[in-house]
């Protein structure tokens, strides 16, 4: 990669840490998920500060073309965030189904009371 692109990737990723400390100030972002967002931020500060990093991954795996090894990093981050996303809606379906049952029971019992 060419130098203007590790400097643009640099910004991004320090703008991107910003926003991340930002959101989680203002309590936007929930400090779990900061952590996974810090976390990818970091690294793609590493990747532009040491872009030999990427090289030597690559070729370490057998990877001719270096930028094919961050596009995979991508999609399986990118998977894995949506299996972790799918987890969490699921387990707030039944959280929220849960709760309409109680408050039924609840809405219930105090007509029965009147």
């Amino acid at each position: 990669m060419s130098s203007s692109t590790h400097i643009l990737i640099a910004v991004l990723a320090l703008g991107a840490l910003f926003l991340i400390v930002r959101l989680v100030r203002l309590k936007a972002l929930k400090a779990k998920y900061s952590i996974l967002w810090l976390t990818v931020g970091t690294a793609l500060a590493v990747i532009s500060a040491v872009p030999q990093i990427l090289d030597w991954t690559a070729e370490k795996l057998g990877i001719w073309y270096q930028p094919t090894l961050f596009l995979l990093l991508a999609i399986g981050f990118l998977l894995l965030l949506a299996m972790h996303f799918s987890y969490e809606l699921s387990r707030m379906e039944n959280r929220i189904r849960i709760l309409v049952e109680e408050v039924s029971l609840l809405k219930e019992r105090l007509k029965k009371e009147d």
